[in-house]
C-alpha cells in the first residue's frame, strides 16, 4: 500500500514545487491606451470590423503614411482590402492621424 502512495505524493511535491515557481502569466488582452480609445470611439460602427481589426487598420494606415504612400493610395488600398468604402477609410484614416500618426508626412 505504501508502494502506492509514492507516485502520488511525488506528484504533488512536484505540483507545488512547479506552481509555486512558476512564472505569473501576463494578462491578455493588452489594456488599452488612451490613443487606442481615442481611435476605436471614431471608428467603431464607421469602419467595418472589430475592435483588433480597427487597431489593426489604424496602426497599417500609418505604417503606409510613414513609409511614403500618399492619403489618397492609404485611402484607397485599405477600402479594398476590408471591403470599406472610400469615405469609411477617409474617416479611419483621420482618426489614426489624430491618435497614432500625428507626425505623418502627406
Amino acid at each position: 500500500m505504501r508502494l502506492r502512495m509514492v507516485p502520488v505524493t511525488a506528484a504533488l511535491v512536484l505540483g507545488t514545487l512547479f506552481g509555486a515557481t512558476a512564472p505569473q502569466a501576463a494578462a491578455w488582452p493588452v489594456p488599452l491606451t488612451a490613443e487606442d480609445n481615442s481611435y476605436l470611439n471614431a471608428t467603431r460602427g464607421v469602419f467595418p470590423g472589430d475592435d483588433d481589426q480597427l487597431l489593426s487598420v489604424g496602426r497599417q494606415m500609418c505604417r503606409l503614411l510613414y513609409t511614403g504612400t500618399p492619403a489618397q493610395a492609404v485611402i484607397d488600398q485599405m477600402a479594398g482590402q476590408y471591403a470599406a468604402t472610400p469615405d469609411q477609410a477617409r474617416v479611419a484614416l483621420q482618426a489614426a492621424r489624430r491618435a497614432y500618426c500625428t507626425q505623418a508626412p502627406g
